[in-house]
């Protein structure tokens, strides 16, 4: 778990926005953060783009946070994908308000149902504030 400095937001589209505005507008709307980073070339990802998140159980779950995409082949992506770290696409993350991934998932979820118990670790987790010492200077 490590930080991935936030700043000053106001009424910033998160859909357009860098990942720190992104986790501002979160906590400014104090729902859980989840992103995702993709690509449009990465087959997984369109698995989890088609037969996941059309799912309504999944649209459901994904109601009540602040469900953001980066497509790492944008500026906007490669930003979010440096910040985080990650390594390979897709990864979903959970990021709590203070900028912690808490949660995170490398790799393709292809069925609705791996998604929700990931969605079930999130939930359980961006509830409650990070450990002492965790993260890294921004």
């Amino acid at each position: 778990m490590f930080a991935v400095a936030s700043a000053g937001c106001g009424t910033t589209d998160v859909n357009k926005a860098l990942l720190p505005y992104v986790i501002e507008a979160a906590a400014e709307q104090r729902r859980p953060l989840i992103i995702e980073l993709w690509a449009t070339w990465c087959e997984p990802c369109k698995v989890f783009e088609e037969r996941v998140l059309t799912d309504p159980r999944v649209q459901e779950a994904l109601r009540g946070v602040l469900f953001v995409r980066f497509d790492i082949d944008t500026a906007r992506g490669r930003d979010a994908m440096r910040r985080t770290r990650m390594r390979g696409v897709p990864a979903v993350l959970g990021i709590d308000h203070q900028g912690f991934i808490r949660v995170a998932k490398v790799g393709t979820e292809p069925t609705a149902d791996e998604f929700l118990v990931f969605m079930k670790q999130a939930h359980q987790v961006l509830d409650v504030p990070p450990p002492p010492g965790a993260g890294v200077a921004r």
